[in-house]
């Protein structure tokens, strides 16, 4: 099975432009497996490294191929990594505590061996609020900036949400990105659709085909982003849908309001599947990282 279904798509295209996709592996034992991830090059010198953490129930690739072909163009390096119990190609579980290093455990491989290179944190869905609780954890202190999209302090998800949110999908804007994926790779994987493409392994009971909402839940509760984000001195960019019903727009704002140096951008229409994949969310934060990197941390 292959690592992502767009990842012929983004070879091709990383070859015409003269950049370089390399496959990386890496343990982590307390996961219990290997996590697959992907370094992308830029044709020329990097000037910066992104790593990017991705949503619960996608992989180290979608829905950001769009977002990675923006940095590789403004020069940036970016390493793309399976969080624990999620990717084709990956042998982790999802569990807690594990999970809470996963951040940090990529960013050391990401830097492992390479040279130094001003880091940036990119995360979406749940990624995000990984990423911040490892901001706010001290364990990654030299990290320049962040930009973190629809990222949730609590999540619900029913039928009817996950109707709302195919409808919000459909907008010209989301099928627009089908360059990156084709048609059937754009559409997201929710409850039990896709899980061969995008698994989702965690111990315990599976919990139905939206188990892992109560699994991403108990990660929330730990993590307890309206109070950690207090202490991320860092600046954030924050990307939040208007039409987002898994994740609403209320969260961000709560978020923005309690980070000390952030700054929210609303996408108009955005659902929380359509947001990462907005063209106009795309070029604002490859913009915001493009506009802090190298800033001291």
């Amino acid at each position: 099975m292959t690592a992502a279904p767009c990842l012929g798509r983004l070879e091709r295209w990383m070859a015409r432009s003269g950049a370089r996709l390399e496959r990386v592996r890496y343990l982590r034992p307390n996961a219990g497996g290997e996590t697959a991830a992907f370094r992308l090059t830029p044709a020329g010198e990097a000037r910066g490294r992104v790593v990017a953490v991705h949503g619960a129930g996608n992989d180290a690739l979608y829905p950001q191929v769009a977002l990675f072909k923006a940095l590789l163009g403004r020069g940036f390096e970016v390493f793309a990594f399976d969080v624990d119990g999620h990717g084709a190609e990956s042998t982790t579980v999802f569990s807690l505590p594990a999970v809470l290093d996963a951040v940090p455990a990529a960013v050391a491989e990401a830097e492992r061996g390479r040279a130094d290179l001003p880091l940036h944190l990119v995360g979406h869905s749940f990624g995000g609020s990984l990423a911040l609780h490892a901001l706010a954890s001290g364990t990654i202190p030299h990290a320049s900036s962040a930009v973190v999209l629809s990222s949730p302090s609590a999540v619900t998800l029913d039928s009817g949400i996950a109707l709302a949110e195919a409808r919000g999908f459909l907008r010209l804007a989301t099928l627009a990105q089908r360059e990156h994926y084709g048609l059937w790779g754009l559409v997201p994987a929710f409850g039990p659709v896709k899980r061969r493409a995008y698994p989702f392994r965690r111990s315990g009971p599976a919990g139905g085909a939206f188990g892992y909402v109560g699994a991403v839940n108990a990660l929330l509760r730990e993590v307890d982003l309206d109070h950690a984000a207090r202490s991320i001195d860092i600046p954030v960019l924050l990307v939040y849908g208007t039409r987002d019903r898994l994740v609403p727009p209320a969260q961000g704002e709560r978020l923005a309001a309690r980070l000390p140096r952030a700054e929210l951008m609303r996408v108009e229409g955005g659902s929380h599947w359509s947001t990462a994949l907005d063209p106009q969310a795309i070029d604002r934060a490859a913009g915001w990282i493009e506009a802090h990197c190298g800033v001291a941390a």
